[in-house]
């Protein structure tokens, strides 16, 4: 009877421990994707910016060529 207690204390522990690998893990994975997130709004954020330039620019060179002309 204490065997099998034993044993099945130790399957539980076993379990458990799996289980919080298993969580540790989700946790890393969250956390990349978190920071990957982050990276993407960045480089889309610069991109706004960029565009917005650009356009500005574009404007620019429009009002420009049309006194030329």
């Amino acid at each position: 009877m204490l065997i099998q207690r034993q044993e099945a204390e130790r399957e539980m522990n076993e379990k458990l421990q799996k289980t919080q690998d298993d969580k540790q893990a989700a946790v890393d994975v969250a956390a990349s994707l978190e920071r990957k997130l982050a990276a993407i709004d960045a480089d889309k954020r610069l991109a706004e910016r960029s565009a917005i330039k650009l356009q500005k620019d574009k404007s620019a060179l429009k009002k420009t060529l049309d006194k030329v002309i």
